[in-house]
């Protein structure tokens, strides 16, 4: 039987419910969300000292000036967290330690729990950690400003889709912890991954052509390098919608992907000491 608008209705208020508790339990860590700021800021200005070095004698680099490159160091450390560039390893633990049981019991959809408490911690982190080190790296380092109200929309369309984008692929290979007691080595290569390809520790710009138009074409770039162009103005109009076009239709494969994975593994889920 097809279910009814009025279902529909129900199951997206509960995920927002649980979305609301993820947000509301991540304020609980406001020391520690403080010490990230600084931490966030003074990495900023180790970015920044070298990128002033770099372009001394240059007036610009991968069509980025000094300052377009000084705004690109302040807003990727204020995505950082938002993002998970670091990984979030929750989930395999909550594999690992047999706790996703309770969770599979649920008469609730696995995925999409997951994903409203990952966008609830995105939720956080945009709010209390990147927008204070947004402010901090304007102050300090005279961070470059949009210069229009669409510019600020579609930025944060951008960080939306990036935000989604990060979710559904840290859930694969965070799936993988039904098939190994230790799931650290997996998550230091996708970290490792995702800061790179991403552009979160050099700008896509810089790199090599023939690197830059691969990478241009994989998932990361939504997660930094997009949302970064987009606040510059470097991508808008067409070429905009074709960036956005083709990170939806990762999104789409990302959670096909996922949904699979899950799917086949749930299978094969055995409890430690059950």
């Amino acid at each position: 039987m097809a279910r009814g608008s009025r279902e529909y209705l129900v199951d997206a208020r509960i995920y927002g419910q649980v979305a609301v508790k993820s947000f509301q339990r991540h304020l609980a860590y406001r020391a520690a969300n403080l010490a990230g700021i600084a931490t966030n800021t003074f990495f900023a200005a180790i970015y920044i000292s070298i990128y002033t070095a770099l372009f001394v004698g240059r007036g610009e680099v991968g069509g980025l000036d000094l300052r377009d490159t000084v705004t690109y160091a302040v807003i990727t450390q204020s995505l950082l967290m938002v993002m998970s560039a670091f990984g979030n390893r929750e989930l395999s633990e909550a594999i690992i330690k047999g706790d996703i049981v309770a969770d599979l019991s649920r008469p609730i959809d696995f995925y999409l729990f997951w994903a409203a408490l990952d966008l609830g911690r995105a939720a956080y982190y945009l709010i209390f950690r990147g927008v204070p080190t947004f402010l901090s790296g304007w102050l300090l380092f005279r961070a470059r400003l949009p210069e229009g109200v669409t510019t600020w929309l579609m930025f944060f369309v951008a960080i939306a889709v990036g935000s989604v984008i990060s979710f559904a692929f840290r859930f694969i290979p965070n799936c993988l912890a039904f098939w190994t007691t230790d799931s650290r080595g997996i998550n230091y290569l996708v970290t490792t991954l995702i800061m790179f390809a991403a552009g979160f520790i050099v700008p896509l710009n810089f790199f090599p052509p023939a690197l830059r138009a691969v990478v241009e074409w994989l998932p990361f770039r939504a997660l930094a390098h997009l949302p970064v162009s987009v606040y510059l103005g470097k991508v808008d109009g067409a070429a905009l919608g074709r960036a956005l076009a083709v990170e939806l239709g990762w999104l789409v494969l990302l959670v096909l992907v996922g949904r699979g994975l899950l799917s086949r593994l749930v299978r094969r889920l055995s409890v430690h000491g059950g």
